[in-house]
């Protein structure tokens, strides 16, 4: 499991509600990152890796390395899938609707 420096996030520590720590390398977008659109797309990989994506990223010149901390902290609501298995994934039509999980193909999981 890669991690990034460690460094402090605005929520409780007794809140934090993933296995990994909160300094895990996860992966995300410009758009999501820096333009605030909302994270529709979580992907948990075969290998372990985690994205927070906006749904539909193609280009891989928009990715962007974060921590789980920052995704968390930027939006609290992807905790809930802080037990989602490797080589899943889940997806939300928006911010207020309910989030699906379903398995993947090990191929497929590229977010």
């Amino acid at each position: 499991m890669s991690t990034v420096a460690a460094h402090p996030h605005s929520f409780p520590a007794e809140d934090w509600p993933f296995a990994e720590p909160e300094n895990t390398l996860a992966y995300t977008t410009s758009r999501a990152l820096v333009n605030g659109e909302p994270i529709l797309l979580v992907s948990h990989d075969h290998e372990g890796d985690w994205q927070f994506l906006c749904g539909d990223v193609t280009d891989e010149e928009q990715g962007k390395i974060i921590c789980l901390g920052c995704a968390y902290q930027r939006d609290n609501s992807v905790g809930a899938l802080a037990d989602l298995p490797s080589g899943w994934q889940a997806r939300r039509e928006s911010v207020d609707a309910a989030w699906e999980r379903y398995p993947v193909e090990e191929d497929e999981d590229e977010g």
